[in-house]
């Protein structure tokens, strides 16, 4: 059985890979400004502070000879990163994370794989489907951290994969996440008849959670012969927001006539973004043919059915305690 480390384990992605490695794998996972979710069974929670690496130690201590590490935790949100961008470096840098895999090396004679998520918005947006090749100039503060990650791990830790995710959407996850979420976004303010602008000329590749996690599984269970280490990993669309909105005002039946369509100029931000950050993820599907992605309205499907199966649970319980 390996045994997997999870940075960042209980964000929004972070979650869904403990609940799913611990399956298979012995899994520990670091939280920081939240409590560390209870999800019930063998994994192992781990305070730690990115920055000045507290904690980071005993994690590798308590964990012994560790096989795989992933890397979910970032300060994601682009406006907090424009405010405060040396903060965002010290998290999204992972400085402290490969002096202790160095460490590790040393007193166990092995390299785990990292496995480290960074984002699309290394890309400036100028024009579509983007390829890894592809020189990098981010427009942001987060564009930039992440991309200065990803250059420090390519120097220093060779066994490395880096992933470079668009949008990651997906139901509620199981212990809910203080930040808001784009569908929940889409869906409450349409829910509440709250018109709601969305932009129609800023397009991204948006990818489903559960299509992230078997990724994921798929590298830690066996990486293979990796003629790469860096990958592109949205889904399998190139939509603008305002399609994102209608697609899902169309499958779960909501009320289209509060969408506002508008071009991103018009607003202003606390942060730049990339206009087309849509990528062209062939390599990636090529490394891994088994796992295929999951287009926008067979996702949304799969929620609303998930979220109806859990409903249904509830439901049943409650009849059979006559309640």
């Amino acid at each position: 059985m390996k045994t997997v480390l999870v940075l960042g384990g209980s964000g929004y992605l972070g979650q869904f890979l403990v609940q799913s490695l611990t399956k298979s794998c012995r899994v520990g996972f670091t939280h920081h400004s939240t409590s560390a979710p209870d999800f019930g069974g063998s994994e192992q929670a781990f305070w730690l502070d990115l920055p000045t690496g507290e904690g980071m130690q005993q994690c590798f201590d308590h964990l012994g000879p560790v096989d795989v590490v992933i890397n979910c935790a970032a300060i994601s949100s682009p406006a907090a990163c424009e405010k405060e961008e040396q903060t965002a470096r010290a998290v999204n840098v992972p400085t402290k994370l490969l002096d202790a895999l160095d460490l590790h090396r040393a007193a166990h004679a092995k390299e785990p794989l990292l496995i480290h998520l960074s984002t699309d918005q290394v890309y400036d947006g100028s024009k579509a489907y983007w390829k890894e090749s592809d020189v990098c100039y981010p427009v942001n503060a987060y564009g930039r951290t992440k991309l200065e990650a990803e250059q420090l791990i390519q120097d220093r830790w060779a066994h490395h994969i880096i992933l470079r995710s668009s949008v990651i959407f997906g139901p509620q996850s199981p212990v809910p996440v203080s930040r808001v979420l784009f569908l929940q976004f889409i869906a409450t303010g349409l829910r509440q008849g709250k018109p709601t602008t969305f932009f129609e000329d800023e397009f991204r590749c948006p990818i489903y959670v559960k299509d992230i996690v078997s990724l994921v599984n798929a590298f830690v269970e066996q990486p293979g012969n990796l003629q790469y280490r860096l990958f592109n990993m949205g889904g399998p669309e190139r939509l603008s927001r305002l399609a994102i909105a209608q697609k899902t005002a169309d499958l779960w039946d909501l009320d289209k006539s509060c969408i506002r369509s508008a071009l991103s100029a018009s607003v202003k931000r606390e942060a730049a973004s990339p206009a087309d950050i849509s990528m062209d993820s062939t390599r990636l599907a090529l490394q891994l043919p088994l796992v295929k992605l999951t287009s926008l309205d067979n996702a949304l499907m799969d929620i609303e059915h998930g979220a109806a199966s859990r409903q249904q649970g509830v439901n049943s319980s409650k009849e059979r305690l006559g309640q």
